[in-house]
């Protein structure tokens, strides 16, 4: 009877490690599983942070450009005025 008794208790232990080991490996898993999507979440981030930095360059270019090609454009305009008061004897 006590020989019994010592072998379901034995058992139980077993299966209450099992559980636990079960218990252990679904966290382990869970926290592998959270740290991957932490990493793409991450990932993702750095590439719409990159995306708009280029976006705001080229604008920043575009912008220097127009102003570029706004200066030549008055600084010819001035010049042609200058060779045309020139021409009229400066009237």
């Amino acid at each position: 009877q006590r020989r019994k008794q010592q072998q379901e208790q034995q058992a139980a232990e077993a299966q209450r490690r099992k559980q636990q080991q079960e218990q252990q490996a679904a966290e382990a898993q869970r926290r592998k599983e959270q740290q991957a999507a932490e990493e793409q979440q991450a990932a993702e981030e750095q590439q719409a942070a990159e995306a708009q930095r280029r976006k705001e360059e080229k604008q920043k270019e575009q912008a220097r450009l127009k102003k570029q090609a706004a200066e030549k454009k008055k600084a010819e305009a001035a010049k042609a005025k200058q060779t045309s008061n020139k021409k009229t004897g400066g009237k």
